[in-house]
């Protein structure tokens, strides 16, 4: 079992070099799958459709990478905001499935046009011979596919929706609106591009939103670097012409959606202010009706300086004390907008110089609503980007609440001093006559609406200024362009590809061929087997088996010369006439014909040899050699036959003679194993210089084990690309041990133009005239060899 195992672990160890030269020896194989792999790779590229990638730089602007004011710095240190994420959500924002859905459904983008073709369908974007149009405005309208053919001025058309099972066909005619479930269509026909008869277009009708979400997938966007603020957006398309339209469509619409959200806020500053103008004005317009009635009731066309004064100061006073209740009446508007800022949105004060604090935190907080309303149409709220600014809005919502108790603390107390100064203005006006503190009380209430209008006015005509002066703060720097090349598939790296995997293909062909083939294919695993000498390799035969002529030049007689002489080294100490046992592990390796012509090659010198037809279960020798077998060993066993009567002569040859098995019995191992049987191996040892004995399979059968006693040298026939490795190991533990005298190895049957470069034999050429020439189907052949 340990030599078993020993075996085993030489076995799984793979000789690199070895496996290189077994490669090299392969190079045909190697150039016809490399030749198929680039063919492959062609025909992969004549078919694979190619995608395209176009891209955009768009600037963006981001206050945190620019110079802040000194407010902005104020408010940092208020924790209002800190650095966050910006250009991140902006980017996030470009690749908004909402946005997408606007950009695929105003530009058509779902709405795809192929001629069909036998292998590949060629898309037309552009210059499509037909146009469709979805005239029932429903915008889930998608998931069609529309096959249409031209006959006789009318469309034959074979309509495919996605929610329904069956197939609609209808013909209508160019132009002519037609219904499929509850989307109406119309198909135009282009009069610059003629359609041809046998041609079919095939329209496909996407649904855009789901195209939006896949087309998501093929968008990327990226900063050019760290300290910048311009963005670089891709898209990928399989119409070069469409990446550049679709990328130019997506950047103005991502602008167009940035300034419609920017105007949001001076549009409803502009709406408050102008309801509360509209009810100013109504009220200025009653307090003048009220003077002139009261001037011509009481005829009145002056009053004293005394009342002029006092008016005077009690409008101011009505002043101070209106701004500090309009603040006080801004910041209860602001509390109630920050507890629920949904009731409002966007938020539009409208306060004097003395909090811009607050209307710049006011300011803040609405970006940061307007971020997360953007930033909600791709992110889910429980983004880690979402969450840090669901943070930012907290603490922004703390910052003004904080600042509006403070504030309104501060304006109680003005406005309690400033009811005081009126209370005390009034006590004076009280001194004045009846008719001179009403006049007094018109004025003073006219000159209120009056200064609060005007404000209003002012502030209103700032916001529309504001707002026809907006401008979107991105700008597209490099809009993008038609690419000339497809980013993929990229023709080198698909012929590598092809090549690689054909060339480890080729090579996993050659390690199992040779390393997990399970039978003999060399010398080398021969001797990790035994521990013994492989004393001769035979040269695969196809013609002259039975050619027993030692003059002739052919590789065979050179080889059988060679056995002999390495067997006669084997036995060089050995005295006497020898008995030479050749088995092997499985019928079929060659023992018989090497027995044949081992011994035929005996008999130079004038040597006398007799071949022992052992193998008395399935005798091969006696026919091989075209003679009967009916008459020999079992014969002399049984005592039918003398030893002399078993021995024939071999016809043809000189000194070579045939001892056959005889009548196949019943019991051979009884009869190996017998007396009878020694006795007849003594006799002929006595008679001939050589006793050549061929026996059954060792491997199969005990015959040989029980005949190894008796004999002076045990060979082993191991043929090529016949014998197992299995049964090898078997047979090695049993010759291993003690049972067997001499032993040697016999590697027979090697195919020509093998791998393993001792093989070549034929690269001797003995004879001029029958010397062996290279024909081109011996090219071929030997060429096939390497290939397979």
């Amino acid at each position: 079992m340990s030599l078993h195992k020993a075996n085993n672990n030489r076995n799984n160890i793979i000789d690199l070099d070895d496996l290189f030269r077994k490669i090299i020896f392969h190079w045909p194989l190697y150039l016809i799958v490399v030749a198929l792999a680039v063919s492959a790779g062609l025909l992969y590229l004549r078919y694979k459709q190619p995608i395209y990638m176009s891209s955009a730089r768009l600037y963006l602007k981001d206050e945190k990478k620019g110079g802040g004011s000194d407010e902005m710095d104020a408010l940092k240190s208020l924790s209002l905001f800190n650095s966050g994420k910006n250009m991140e959500n902006e980017m996030e924002v470009l690749q908004s499935p909402i946005l997408l859905e606007k950009v695929i459904s105003n530009n058509n983008f779902n709405i795809r046009y192929y001629i069909k073709r036998s292998i590949r369908n060629e898309e037309k974007y552009g210059n499509a011979p037909l146009e469709l149009h979805a005239v029932s405005g429903n915008p889930t309208v998608g998931n069609y596919t529309f096959h249409i053919t031209m006959k006789d001025a009318r469309l034959d058309i074979k309509a495919m929706p996605g929610n329904i099972d069956s197939t609609v066909k209808l013909s209508v005619a160019a132009g002519t609106p037609f219904g499929i479930g509850k989307d109406t269509f119309v198909i135009n026909t282009r009069p610059d591009i003629r359609l041809a008869a046998t041609d079919m277009v095939e329209i496909k009708v996407d649904s855009v939103m789901e195209m939006a979400y896949k087309v998501a997938e093929d968008i990327s966007a990226a900063l050019v670097n760290r300290d910048a603020t311009v963005v670089m957006v891709t898209y990928k398309d399989p119409v070069a012409e469409r990446t550049a339209d679709f990328l130019n469509a997506l950047l103005n619409n991502y602008n167009e959606y940035t300034l419609n959200d920017k105007n949001k806020v001076a549009i409803k500053t502009i709406q408050f202010l102008t309801t509360r103008i509209d009810s100013l004005k109504e009220e200025l317009g009653l307090l003048e009706r009220q003077e002139e009635t009261f001037k011509v009731q009481r005829g009145i066309t002056d009053i004293d300086a005394g009342s002029k004064l006092a008016l005077e100061q009690v409008k101011e006073a009505d002043i101070h004390l209106n701004e500090a209740n309009l603040q006080l009446s801004v910041v209860d508007q602001v509390e109630n907008y920050i507890n629920n800022p949904a009731s409002g949105y966007p938020f539009a004060p409208v306060t004097t110089s003395v909090d811009q604090t607050l209307t710049s935190m006011i300011n803040r907080y609405e970006e940061s609503l307007r971020e997360k309303k953007r930033l909600s149409l791709s992110l889910l709220p429980t983004s880690e980007i979402m969450q840090n600014l669901d943070g930012q809005i907290n603490d922004a919502k703390n910052t003004i609440k904080n600042y509006i108790n403070g504030y309104r603390r501060n304006a109680g107390i003005v406005q309690q001093k400033t009811q005081a100064k009126v209370n005390e203005i009034q006590g004076k006006i009280a001194n004045i006559p009846a008719y001179a503190r009403e006049y007094i009380n018109i004025k003073r209430q006219q000159g209120v609406k009056e200064n609060l209008y005007l404000y209003l006015l002012k502030k209103k005509e700032e916001a529309a200024v504001t707002y026809a002066g907006n401008v979107t703060d991105n700008k597209i720097i490099a809009p993008a362009f038609i690419p000339d090349k497809p980013i993929s598939p990229k023709k080198p790296f698909i012929f590598i590809s092809f090549i690689a995997i054909a060339v480890v293909a080729a090579s996993v062909y050659v390690y199992v061929k040779y390393f997990l083939n399970p039978r003999i294919l060399s010398r080398k695993e021969i001797e990790q087997v035994f521990d013994l000498p492989v004393i001769a390799e035979i040269y695969q035969q196809t013609e002259g088996l039975a050619d027993f002529s030692l003059s002739n030049k052919s590789v065979l007689t050179e080889q059988i010369f060679n056995l002999r002489t390495n067997l006669k080294f084997l036995l060089s100490d050995h005295k006497g006439p020898s008995t030479i046992m050749l088995t092997s592990s499985l019928s079929g390796e060659g023992k018989t014909f090497l027995s044949a012509h081992l011994a035929n090659s005996l008999t130079v010198s004038n040597k006398k040899v007799v071949l022992v037809e052992m193998d008395l279960r399935k005798p091969k020798l006696s026919g091989f050699l075209g003679m009967d077998y009916r008459t020999g060993i079992t014969n002399y066993i049984v005592g039918n036959k003398t030893v002399d009567e078993i021995i024939r002569p071999v016809p043809g040859t000189e000194g070579l003679f045939l001892v056959s098995s005889g009548s196949i019995p019943p019991n051979p191992i009884e009869m190996i194993e017998g007396q009878r049987m020694l006795t007849l191996l003594n006799i002929l040892k006595e008679k001939f210089d050589y006793v050549i004995i061929d026996t059954s399979p060792v491997g199969i059968v005990s015959d040989a084990k029980s005949i190894a006693p008796y004999t002076d040298c045990t060979l082993f026939v191991v043929r090529y690309n016949f014998t197992l490795k299995s049964k090898l190991m078997m047979v090695a533990e049993s010759l291993n041990g003690g049972l067997f005298r001499k032993k040697g190895i016999i590697f027979n049957g090697i195919e020509q133009d093998s791998f393993y470069p001792y093989y070549y034999y034929d690269q001797y050429s003995y004879d001029s005239n029958n010397a062996r020439k290279n024909t081109w189907i011996s090219i071929v052949k030997k060429t096939a060899r390497r290939i397979a």
